[in-house]
């Protein structure tokens, strides 16, 4: 018998998680919400219960999503705290709060987990993002065996990691997405200094980054490495910094002497001294 499941929080992480759980044939039984058109809206597109308290939810479902925004999780579980939740499962999406945003969960008979996504939500009714997507999860046991089991039937890959990483985990997704805009808005800003508007320079780094991305994704980073700085080629690297100002340059410089380890790494014949001290200044 599948555990009936519950969300406190019908936002968008809510609203396309429950979706999608629902499609997979799990037991979504409803929603919780403080803004009651929103529970509505996620029980209509669910075929689930719109449930007009807290308490209520909580009395039906055994195991609870609490996917309101990460700032409000600790006052949501508060909220939950209130009621008798013994044996439940409460779980929350953050990428980067722990399971102990939970205070006081094992006193209070629960199993506590964090089960973050590794995607991207844009909108309510944004189910699909979470088709073999990976989830991350951390903190009880118990709850962690549910989760895996869950994701089981779904077929989406579940790794657990502990809780003292959580922070350097979601820094690792923030870096491998939302920094790769900063560089590509970067990239284009430099070509708009040069004459171009800012859709022609879009145009043209467009195929560079998806070809460099599809290389990465297809090989690795290191075999996807090219450029001046795998080539040890000073001389082109001196007149990047010498074109570059400030922060620019800052970043430049700075992810340049990350790429000098890969590179030494991928060519261990090559001696990359001079470059590394030109970069250091």
């Amino acid at each position: 018998m599948m555990n009936k499941i519950g969300f406190v929080g019908a936002g968008k992480m809510g609203v396309s998680l429950g979706h999608y759980l629902k499609n997979k044939g799990l037991s979504v039984t409803g929603f919780y919400d403080s803004v009651s058109e929103a529970a509505r809206y996620a029980s209509e597109l669910t075929e689930a219960v719109h449930f007009a308290s807290l308490n209520a939810l909580l009395e039906a479902c055994e195991v609870v999503f609490v996917t309101v925004p990460d700032g409000i999780i600790a006052t949501a579980w508060e909220a939950c705290r209130q009621y008798d939740i013994r044996g439940k499962y409460f779980f929350h999406c953050s990428g980067v709060l722990c399971s102990d945003v939970f205070s006081g969960s094992k006193e209070a008979g629960v199993w506590a987990c964090s089960a973050h996504p590794v995607c991207a939500v844009s909108s309510q009714n944004d189910g699909k993002v979470f088709s073999g997507k990976f989830f991350v999860g951390e903190g009880d046991e118990t709850g962690l065996k549910l989760l895996k089991s869950m994701l089981e039937r779904t077929k989406n890959p579940f790794r657990v990691i502990r809780s003292a990483d959580k922070a350097k985990y979601h820094a690792a997704a923030a870096v491998s997405s939302n920094l790769f805009c900063a560089l590509a808005q970067m990239g284009e800003d430099l070509l708009c200094e040069c004459g171009f508007d800012q859709e022609a320079a879009h145009d043209l780094l467009r195929p560079l980054m998806l070809g460099n991305m599809d290389n990465i994704a297809e090989k690795g980073c290191m075999a996807a490495l090219t450029g001046p700085v795998e080539r040890d080629d000073a001389g082109t690297v001196a007149k990047h910094l010498s074109a570059l100002q400030h922060h620019d340059r800052e970043i430049y410089r700075l992810l340049s002497l990350r790429l000098i380890g890969m590179a030494q790494q991928k060519h261990p014949d090559r001696d990359y001294t001079n470059l590394l001290k030109m970069l250091r200044k």
